[in-house]
């Protein structure tokens, strides 16, 4: 695609510039090729080669002639000779100077958090790339106001305490504007995972959630039989349909007696339907995709009380055939320390009514677990596999599953 001539001539000794930058040891001088073919024809050339032999009398640069330029007029390369003169013919400042400027903004503004070895060294990895000329986070010295902002952020949510608080509250405390998280989730998700490999999660959703930083105030929607007394409520049963309870409040429940299974349930329109349309003696709850720190510290304490009344009453899970899902999946058994079996996510269904499988991130670290979950992983890692929703099935009870198996 042919561009306009003085910006392809600019391009080109910008071009020289970010190859000095570069914080590589060079054994020979700088130079570029020219390619005709983005630049036009005969008027466009004229401005093109205007605008070189212009930083040329600067002294910046030198012009090497093709072999037949003489008879042709064009130019086979420029030779970068003096980077002072070129930086103030295109009226651009070293990148060691920018960073260095975008050192001092960050050292002003936020000392505290840069007492933080771990984020002393994040600056001083940003820093470090910017003097070569190159991005951070994506970021660039220019948007070091962003990289301030992601870091305070990152800080804030690190030093989190107590329970978990929606995003856009927590930005508009942070930072004094509610959509920033939402803007730079990805970087500071990074950062997060960085300081803690351990940290729950792959998608920056997934890592704030487990971080205490949740999209909206959770319920946990809950189906059983649920006993709760205080002064505020009280519960003896969810009957034949479901209930949603603050987390606060589920830490006092306990269950009337034991049931005959416990099922987690990824998705809110599978997780109604099945509350609905399932009968039985059973405890469910909904994880709403990836649950929030309270919502998943709820769960177990309803886990733990149904497990204390019958320690082998068995846990299910049904959500998602896809990375996603058996990442979910994966989390729940690892916070119960219970072995988690998988309802209706088996290879088969994901082949007879399922798609195109889209990410496998995250599954190299399941692949090597025992059960359910390292099973469904290591299909998912195959060529054959694919993903299905779970909103694609009709829900249907787990026991009646396993009776019909073993008859």
């Amino acid at each position: 695609m042919q561009q306009n001539s003085q910006h392809a001539a600019e391009a080109l000794l910008n071009l020289l510039l970010d190859r000095f930058e570069a914080p590589v040891v060079r054994v020979r001088d700088i130079t570029q090729p020219i390619d005709y073919t983005v630049i036009g024809g005969p008027s466009a050339q004229d401005d093109f080669h205007r605008v070189l032999h212009d930083a040329e009398r600067t002294g910046g640069i030198a012009l090497e002639q093709a072999r037949l330029g003489r008879f042709t007029g064009e130019l086979a390369r420029v030779r970068l000779v003096d980077p002072d003169s070129l930086y103030k013919f295109l009226v651009r400042a070293p990148a060691t100077t920018t960073a260095e400027k975008a050192h001092q903004s960050i050292q002003a503004t936020i000392p505290e958090i840069l007492a933080d070895p771990y984020f002393r060294e994040i600056e001083e990895e940003a820093i470090g790339a910017w003097k070569g000329n190159k991005s951070f986070l994506g970021l660039v010295p220019t948007q070091v106001e962003t990289l301030i902002t992601v870091l305070r952020l990152t800080h804030g949510i690190v030093h989190l305490s107590g329970r978990d608080i929606d995003h856009r509250t927590f930005s508009r405390r942070m930072v004094k504007d509610s959509k920033a998280l939402e803007r730079s989730e990805g970087r500071v998700a990074q950062l997060l995972k960085r300081r803690d490999p351990s940290l729950a999660g792959d998608e920056p959703r997934e890592v704030l959630e487990a971080s205490g930083i949740v999209r909206r105030a959770h319920l946990l929607q809950v189906k059983g039989p649920l006993r709760l007394s205080s002064n505020a409520l009280r519960v003896e049963g969810t009957g034949d349909v479901f209930i949603g309870l603050p987390w606060a409040a589920v830490r006092e429940a306990t269950l009337a007696h034991a049931v005959d299974y416990i099922i987690t349930i990824e998705n809110p329109t599978s997780f109604w339907r099945y509350s609905t349309e399932i009968g039985g003696n059973y405890l469910a709850l909904l994880t709403d995709g990836f649950p929030a720190r309270d919502v998943l510290s709820s769960m177990a304490h309803l886990v733990r009380a149904a497990r204390l009344i019958a320690a082998d009453t068995p846990l299910y899970h049904w959500g998602d055939i896809d990375a996603g899902g058996l990442r979910i999946a994966a989390h729940l058994e690892d916070t119960f320390g219970l072995l988690v079996r998988l309802h209706q996510m088996q290879p088969e269904l994901a082949v007879a009514l399922g798609s195109e499988l889209k990410s496998r991130k995250g599954l190299d670290r399941l692949v090597g677990r025992a059960g359910d979950i390292g099973e469904l992983a290591r299909w998912l890692e195959t060529e054959q596999a694919k993903m299905l929703e779970q909103e694609e099935l009709d829900p249907s009870s787990p026991v009646l599953a396993a009776t019909a198996r073993n008859p």
